[in-house]
């Protein structure tokens, strides 16, 4: 397929959210209870003196829980269940008999199906960053908030190739729709999208930097609260990116082995 076909899907992802606006609002408010309720949480164990966050000060920690949650919401997938019912419902076999790289195809209606929300979403990281410039007296320089944008782009990737090849399971698996609710779940916690992992210690902090998953959300946000140094930036954002690569080509590989074995049932 041509840049100009995977432009079109991008559009008509892009319009499929926009008809479904209400549900985006919906989800966008029903998101804010958690991250409150933390709020409320790590100000009443730091005003105890209860909290041992691991050398997060009070601010970073607010910080954090502000924006994990809306970086979470940013780099989230949610197109593995079209994946998986194309293959298992027969509808993969439109785009075998065509021109066009299945995976190219979905990325494209991923980023077209985001685009409203990113816009939206960094409004409001806009606006908690100015709130928290105002009340907590955090500063925030340009070049981490440049540096912040450029994570994003590598936390969609690196989350879309995650969820990816996990869809590509169903060439072998009968039913794994049922499973992405609970893999959801679990990479919302191990990426950091609740709370920090290393303030779980250093065991904890190291099997951060070595795993894909703190790299779709923990790793930004800890840009922009002065968490990393220039050069663990540096690092962070070569592993993630090594991350990327890696996925991409196990499911180059889960593609090539499924599609021999796909049998289309409907579609």
């Amino acid at each position: 397929m041509k840049l100009s076909g995977y432009g079109y899907v991008f559009t008509m992802g892009m319009q499929k959210a926009m008809a479904y606006r209400a549900d985006f609002f919906l989800g966008l408010f029903s998101c804010l209870f958690p991250i409150i309720m933390q709020v409320y949480l790590w100000s009443a164990l730091y005003a105890a003196g209860a909290a041992d966050a691991n050398g997060y000060t009070y601010e970073q920690m607010i910080l954090y829980t502000l924006l994990a949650g809306v970086t979470a919401r940013i780099v989230a997938a949610g197109f593995e269940n079209e994946v998986a019912g194309d293959i298992k419902d027969g509808g993969l076999s439109r785009y075998l008999i065509r021109p066009v790289s299945y995976s190219g195809y979905c990325f494209a209606r991923f980023l077209g199906s985001k685009a409203a929300d990113i816009g939206l979403l960094l409004a409001v990281t806009a606006a908690v960053l100015a709130g928290s410039a105002r009340v907590l007296g955090v500063p925030f320089p340009p070049v981490r908030l440049g540096l912040y944008g450029l994570s994003l782009v590598g936390a969609l990737a690196l989350n879309f190739s995650i969820f990816y090849t996990v869809a590509l399971l169903g060439f072998w698996l009968t039913e794994i729709r049922q499973l992405f609710g609970t893999i959801s779940i679990v990479i919302m916690v191990v990426s950091g999208g609740v709370f920090p992992l290393d303030i779980f210690g250093p065991a904890a902090a190291a099997a951060v930097q070595v795993l894909p998953f703190g790299y779709t959300t923990q790793f930004c946000v800890n840009i922009v609260n002065g968490r990393l140094a220039p050069g663990q930036i540096g690092r962070g954002f070569a592993v993630q990116w090594a991350w990327v690569a890696g996925f991409t080509l196990l499911y180059r590989l889960l593609w090539r082995r499924g599609a021999r074995r796909y049998t289309a049932v409907g579609g």
